[in-house]
């Protein structure tokens, strides 16, 4: 293998580096619903789903996304019974960038963490 090729990555390992990133979130909490699906939470709400077996993950995002990621990559959907304006599914080995997944995990995170503080503290924060 040369030095600009890259190394196949092998099936299920895009997955299980996501779930080690999305337990190390600060204050993330995880529960398994069933054997390869497991929930992310923070401060008690949740941020994940993360479907090993099915190979994708559910994430909050801010909904002035939503469109622009469903655009850009065939990846992002909706799977679930959420609310399709607030959530969307990444397939985890699609077009859609390791990278890519992991910064739509941080702002799920966020999205949650920060909708839970009281509004004098979210207020204090953005001024």
């Amino acid at each position: 293998m040369t030095a600009k090729t890259k190394k196949p990555i092998a099936p299920g390992q895009r997955g299980r580096a996501l779930t080690t990133f999305l337990a190390a979130r600060d204050g993330a909490t995880v529960s398994k619903i069933r054997p390869n699906v497991a929930i992310y939470k923070v401060t008690d709400r949740m941020f994940a789903i993360h479907s090993e077996k099915s190979g994708y993950v559910v994430l909050k995002c801010d909904p002035n996304l939503i469109d622009i990621l469903k655009a850009k990559y065939a990846g992002v959907g909706h799977k679930t019974h959420l609310n399709p304006r607030h959530w969307i599914a990444v397939e985890i080995d699609s077009d859609v960038p390791a990278k890519e997944i992991e910064r739509l995990a941080d702002l799920s995170h966020d999205l949650v963490r920060v909708a839970k503080k009281p509004a004098a503290r979210r207020a204090r924060k953005t001024a």
